[in-house]
């Protein structure tokens, strides 16, 4: 007996056309992230690099991914595995040459794929030739003095300078921002690691600086740009305290942490936007058909505090934030009701003709085996790839893999180094392991006969690898490709339609629907339940005038691709926990 439903009618509307123009090819693409390191190693020193990735690049075209995205390559004595940029215009040796980049874009492009680089603007390595300089002295000749926040020891203070730290702001990672440098008796700001110092975006010098790099990448041809930490580029100027979050509950025995403020004086100041307009103008400057240049945005917020970042009409920034709100979903929190919460946030908000887009995993999070569970990975997969707009899609998901496990001890992650007593809470490692290409040593990642940077995920030997899954048409790695082709060939996805059909605790459904009549709509169910859902879908259907033919459709895609081609009606229509259903609706 089906049980009773809330039928959710809301519409959503935006830049509905089918098919896209020379300067929209980013939305009618699937975003894969390459970190680096974990990728393809090529000259078997255990650690991924550019040549690796550049042998790879077919395997793209094969599972229908247009565009990768690459974290830091940049010379960087990897304090923090490349956001500390040492170079913004030379590749770290670890990852090869600039030759090797070049091979990689050239290469990239005759495949016709795009490549994005990840943009740091917020801040540098303290090895920076510009920093190195900076910290000399504070005198009017030194060219460098004002490229970083320098501030004096705080006011009326009876301590020794060092201890006299200018206010209460803490860093991203833990801990106060402010570093204490004898040569010119001031700290400096860092809101991440102190050995990444903040620019000093207020400083002309540093704006033309940061546009020179920007101009640099684009000449090498990059289709695209993630600008990192976008919210912390400004500061005020008035260094007063942050006030204390209400909400915030101390764990004993740690270090202030950076949610225990509200960051009213260090994130997400207007000055910001004067700034992102700016570089959307040299992008712009840049794009001509058929080269557009695509601009993304990085930040952890509230969906209403990214949403600014899309800029206006008038002023344009980003072509979208990265939209982070999916990478909320725990095993604890699952449900149909959650998903519609999640995502009608975005969508109701979204400003009229944005686009949307949707991140589950990425470097930062635990992947879904380990966050929610195996069972949940195919269909998660199915949601993030066909909701309206763009998916970003972190290396490895497609194949389900999973986290791995490291000591204190064999930690890599200097966040999980710089709070020992929760490191568990805070480590990165286990989403970052090596991609599994195979059943060799090592997945096929490296040819090491040492270890590689952080171990591989075992479960390569049991058919989480790419080699085994392109052999296997019912693999998670065969739904990847099948929902890519999909979402490409089929117009109801390549508008910016959503309406939802049927949400309950179990069960979060939408409809994606055509511009043109005439043409497939498409009925997507998820089970993020934790047992059998079985629902009538029909009348919520009429209710939109969408009555299929016969009250029965066909499903185009089942998560476990083991009902493909089923006839299916729509008056009693069984998922079980974690699967989903793409149905092609017979109107």
């Amino acid at each position: 007996m089906a049980a009773k439903h809330a039928f959710l009618l809301f519409v959503f509307i935006s830049n509905t056309v089918v098919g896209f123009r020379w300067n929209e090819w980013w939305k009618d693409t699937i975003v894969y992230q390459i970190y680096p390191r974990s990728f393809m190693d090529s000259d078997g020193d255990g650690v991924g690099d550019l040549a690796g990735i550049t042998s790879r690049l077919e395997y793209f075209n094969d599972i229908g991914v247009g565009t990768i995205w690459l974290n830091p390559v940049y010379k960087s004595p990897m304090a923090d595995f490349g956001y500390d940029v040492a170079d913004f215009k030379d590749i770290d040796p670890i990852f090869g040459t600039m030759a090797d980049f070049d091979e990689l874009i050239s290469k990239a492009h005759r495949l016709g794929l795009k490549l994005v680089m990840d943009f740091v603007p917020n801040h540098t390595s303290d090895q920076h030739p510009w920093f190195v300089e900076s910290k000399k002295n504070k005198d009017s000749t030194n060219r460098y003095r004002d490229y970083y926040v320098w501030v004096d020891p705080k006011k009326n203070c009876s301590d020794p300078p060092e201890k006299c730290i200018p206010n209460n702001w803490v860093g991203l990672l833990g801990g106060t921002v402010w570093e204490w440098v004898p040569e010119r008796q001031q700290f400096y700001l860092h809101q991440f690691l102190k050995k990444q110092p903040d620019l000093n975006h207020r400083d002309p010098a540093v704006q033309l600086e940061i546009i020179g790099v920007l101009q640099f990448w684009l000449e090498k041809g990059v289709d695209g740009i993630r600008v990192d930490a976008i919210r912390h580029i400004y500061e005020s100027e008035d260094l007063e305290d942050e006030p204390i979050n209400p909400d915030y509950t101390p764990i004993p025995g740690e270090r202030p942490q950076y949610h225990s403020l509200i960051h009213n004086k260090t994130a997400d100041l207007p000055e910001v936007h004067e700034l992102m307009y700016v570089w959307r103008r040299v992008l712009d400057k840049y794009s001509g058909e058929p080269n557009y240049r695509f601009m993304a945005t990085e930040t952890y917020d509230t969906h209403k505090a990214l949403l600014p970042y899309y800029g206006t009409p008038e002023r344009p920034e980003a072509d979208f934030p990265f939209n982070y709100v999916l990478t909320q979903l725990k095993r604890e929190n699952l449900s149909g009701t959650k998903i519609f919460e999640l995502v009608n946030d975005w969508m109701k908000d979204l400003p009229s003709g944005k686009w949307p887009n949707w991140i589950i995993c990425n470097h930062d999070n635990f992947r879904i085996p380990h966050r929610i569970g195996a069972n949940y990975a195919r269909a998660l997969n199915v949601l993030e790839l066909l909701l309206p707009g763009t998916p970003k899609t972190y290396y490895g998901d497609e194949i389900a893999m999973g986290d791995i496990w490291v000591t204190y001890n064999e930690s890599r992650d200097p966040f999980a180094k710089n709070n020992p007593n929760h490191w568990k809470e805070y480590t990165r490692d286990p989403e970052r392991s090596p991609m599994q290409w195979d059943r060799s040593s090592h997945a096929g990642f490296s040819t090491t006969i040492g270890d590689t940077w952080l171990p591989v995920n075992q479960n390569y030997l049991s058919g989480i690898n790419v080699a085994d899954q392109k052999a296997d048409n019912t693999s998670a790695l065969a739904l990847y490709t099948k929902l890519a082709a999909l979402r490409k060939d089929a117009p109801a996805f390549q508008t910016n339609h959503l309406k939802y059909v049927v949400v309950t605790e179990k069960i979060f459904s939408f409809l994606r629907i055509p511009d043109t009549p005439g043409l497939n709509s498409f009925l997507i169910i998820v089970n993020a339940g934790t047992s059998e859902s079985t629902d009538d879908y029909s009348a919520a259907l009429e209710e939109m005038m969408l009555k299929a033919e016969g009250d029965t459709g066909v499903i185009e895609v089942s998560s476990n691709m083991d009902r493909n081609g089923n006839l299916q009606e729509m008056n009693g229509i069984s998922l079980a926990a974690g699967e989903a259903l793409v149905i092609k609706l017979l109107i």
